[in-house]
């Protein structure tokens, strides 16, 4: 009953997801048949929907999850309206005050219903405001080396602090201690990049390796498995840059490529020492059943659980085991060919590297007790060598050779993991040899997606449980990668639909068998079709909306009609509230008004000024970039934004708020005359604007003008004044851009 509950409760989220995803798309194309109410009414009725339906979920029972989803919901359709109101009256794109006020309101959520999608959404949004407000995408920001380390090393030291609030257990989260901590130690492994910040790269070089040696110590103390597991992903990433560092800073001869080796040696036998020292901090992991194995009695399946480590932890030691042995394949690939190469500078070296590929690999097939990471690490790299010669020297019945020692290791195997590898190495090889062969590695691909429904058919014929369980898997995982990857080597839409058919049916055949692997996997390739290729590859953004809209549409009903299905009328019975139930629906309440009083309040500012503000025209020089959340849209640079430094005083500091005063010229063109001082008037023909002094220049609050999707360039080439309305107490708006006055 609890897996069919996670399952509606993510048919629910994925629903709620694309139809949001839809929202954003659609007004992000800028449809120009909308009218500005047209635009911002609908977002004021969505949020007080999701709303009232929040409220009206928080009084049934077993609707817990879809009252907090309805008002994650309502949060997300207000920064939607933030955005929409922006891009209707013009404001800044991508401004940090957008990110801030949308902040407010998502913090004040998560504080109150102290539900994770809240932190998390609070924590984005928190780092959103904090990058645009030094990097915003209209206007400049010119650092130095030392303010963007500056601004950097902020952040990390914010992050910091969050961590530590999260270890002292004031802020209960664990997914923002994560967050906090990777943060941290990420944009430190940044900043001691040499090639980024050749000033104070030495100095984070020390605070890194003593915050890691610190951390680690900790972890090893508290025996915190995922912890350790993460350190020693982050020290692998860190200890690989500075590799790189020495390769590209020094010279690369003999005693490079003798040095490479024992530091490649070094690292994949740390790694390999690491994972097995924190994993023996704890119980060993039992083994899951194998097909057709009975279940474990209730008594047992408990005993299993309190041994078997977290999915957390499990998830990190996958990641570390990956990670080293593909970090160890390409450094150690590449330290190999060069020491082949430079050192030993053999006549014919490819007839060496062949030699070595071909006994690396079938030397660790054959060695099975070998520590797996080292065993897999030189595999690869002896498979990496091997099949790089034979295609470099044309030579392609060798991959056959390659080929049959990697089925031969599947086949040998012992394990899932284990398996897995091998089977991808084969594939990645009899696409190799198949794309050379036919010189066309579009077929190639269709004739192993063809394929692999073969090899999951063949677990039917295997008395092996464990080699019908690796056939199984295999066999699914690779069909929908590489059906995904013909989906862009063909670049037509009939696969792209043909794919995206195979996986809704592969969903719901997994779901029907109750294959939850089947299940998760096929929703993760779900997600990545619609995120990377349809994103990127498919229609406009209106008609991405319009699709978007449908399949979250087609979801939700599915969900729904099969939720009822399974559980009749459950969940839909009334419960009174608590008092604090109560208590904390009334804050809920107020917060909701508030964020429909910000909306309204930058509605009605912005629409008065529209209709009683002073025309002017400004001469303009625009360009074409895209908000992450607005759409497209042309930044505009004023002549009035860079005045004559002669009329400007030399004290003034970025952001300090300023008043304009700007005279009409001849040609009825306003143009800047001077700054705006207490007891100055404006005379007839003049106006005051507002501004704001940043990095030498003035800026209004004008300088982006939202556009339809795709007419930006035509903007950039024809737009050359602008009309703007400005109210008697100064703020403007930008109402439209003009090729020549007379429009």
């Amino acid at each position: 009953m609890k897996t069919k509950r996670l399952g509606f409760n993510a048919g629910y989220t994925i629903a709620s997801g694309t139809i949001l995803a839809s929202l954003v798309y659609f007004f992000a194309s800028n449809w120009g048949v909308l009218e500005r109410w047209q635009k911002v009414w609908p977002m004021l009725l969505l949020s007080a929907a999701l709303f009232g339906l929040y409220a009206y979920l928080k009084t049934r029972t077993n609707r817990r999850f879809l009252s907090r989803l309805s008002l994650l919901c309502c949060n997300i359709a207000f920064g939607i309206g933030l955005a929409v109101i922006g891009q209707t009256y013009n404001s800044h794109a991508d401004n940090y005050a957008l990110f801030a006020i949308w902040l407010v309101a998502a913090t004040a959520f998560a504080l109150l219903i102290r539900w994770q999608p809240f932190y998390a959404l609070a924590y984005a949004l928190a780092h959103l405001t904090y990058w645009f407000y030094f990097f915003p995408s209209v206007g400049f920001s010119d650092y130095e080396e030392g303010g963007i380390t500056g601004i950097l090393a902020a952040l990390a030291l914010l992050n910091g602090i969050v961590y530590a609030l999260t270890l002292a257990r004031k802020l209960v989260s664990p997914l923002l201690q994560f967050l906090s901590y990777s943060i941290m130690q990420v944009i430190g492994i940044v900043l001691s990049v040499s090639f980024f910040f050749e000033q104070t790269y030495w100095l984070f070089n020390i605070v890194v390796v003593a915050l890691l040696a610190g951390t680690t110590f900790l972890y090893i103390r508290a025996a915190n498995q995922t912890y350790l597991l993460w350190n020693g992903l982050l020290v692998s990433a860190f200890l690989v840059l500075k590799y790189i560092e020495l390769m590209v800073r020094f010279e690369i001869g003999e005693s490079f490529f003798v040095t490479g080796l024992v530091f490649v040696a070094l690292f994949i036998w740390g790694g390999a020492s690491w994972i097995q020292y924190v994993k023996s901090l704890s119980p060993p992991e039992q083994d899951e059943p194998a097909d057709g194995q009975p279940e474990a009695d209730e008594r047992n399946e408990i005993a299993n659980k309190r041994t078997r480590p977290a999915p957390a932890r499990k998830m990190v030691i996958r990641a570390l085991t990956v990670s080293v042995i593909a970090i160890g394949t390409i450094i150690g690939t590449i330290t190999l060919i060069g020491f082949i190469l430079v050192v030993l500078d053999f006549e014919n070296p490819e007839y060496v590297l062949n030699g070595f590929g071909l006994l690396a690999s079938i030397s660790m097939v054959v060695a099975r007790k070998l520590n797996p990471v080292i065993r897999y690490t030189l595999l690869a790299t002896g498979l990496s060598i091997g099949v790089g010669a034979a295609l470099f020297q044309d030579y392609m019945p060798l991959l056959l050779v390659y080929l049959a020692v990697a089925a031969l290791a599947f086949f040998l195997g012992s394990v899932l993991a284990e398996r897995m590898i091998w089977f991808a190495a084969a594939v990645v090889i009899a696409e190799l040899w198949l794309g050379a062969v036919l010189d066309n590695h579009t077929t190639a691909l269709a004739i192993l997606t063809a394929a692999m429904p073969l090899v999951y058919a063949a677990h039917l014929l295997s008395p092996d449980l464990q080699l019908r369980r690796a056939l199984r898997h295999c066999g699914y995982y690779s069909f929908l990668t590489v059906f995904l990857l013909l989906t862009f080597a063909a670049g037509h839409y009939a696969y792209d639909g043909l794919y995206f058919a195979t996986l809704l049916a592969c969903i719901i055949w997994a779901y029907r068998q109750r294959e939850i692997w089947a299940f998760q996997v096929g929703f993760g390739f779900w997600s990545l079709f619609l995120l990377w290729k349809y994103y990127d590859t498919a229609w406009k953004l209106l008609h991405k909306s319009w699709s978007l809209a449908l399949i979250g549409l087609l979801i939700l009903a599915l969900t729904y009609w099969l939720e009822r299905r399974s559980s009749g009328a459950a969940g839909t019975s009334s419960a009174r509230p608590r008092s604090r139930s109560r208590f904390q629906l009334i804050w809920i309440t107020a917060i909701v008004l508030a964020q429909l009083l910000v909306m309204s309040v930058q509605i009605g500012r912005s629409e008065a000024i529209l209709a009683g503000g002073t025309t002017v025209y400004l001469e303009l020089l625009p360009r074409d970039p895209r908000s992450i959340l607005q759409g497209d849209y042309v930044e505009l640079s004023y002549t009035i934004s860079e005045p004559p430094a002669s009329r400007m005083p030399e004290e003034l500091k970025d952001g300090t708020k300023i008043s304009a005063v700007l005279a009409r010229s001849p040609s009825g063109v306003y143009v800047f005359d001077r700054l705006f001082s207490e007891g100055d008037e404006a005379r007839p023909g003049e106006t005051i604007i507002n501004g704001k002094w940043k990095w030498n220049r003035i800026e209004y609050g004008i300088e982006s003008f939202f556009v339809e999707e795709g007419t930006g360039l035509e903007t950039e080439r024809t737009a050359k004044y602008a009309e703007v309305k400005i109210a008697k107490n100064g703020n403007a708006v930008l109402v439209r851009l003009l090729s020549a006055l007379n429009d």
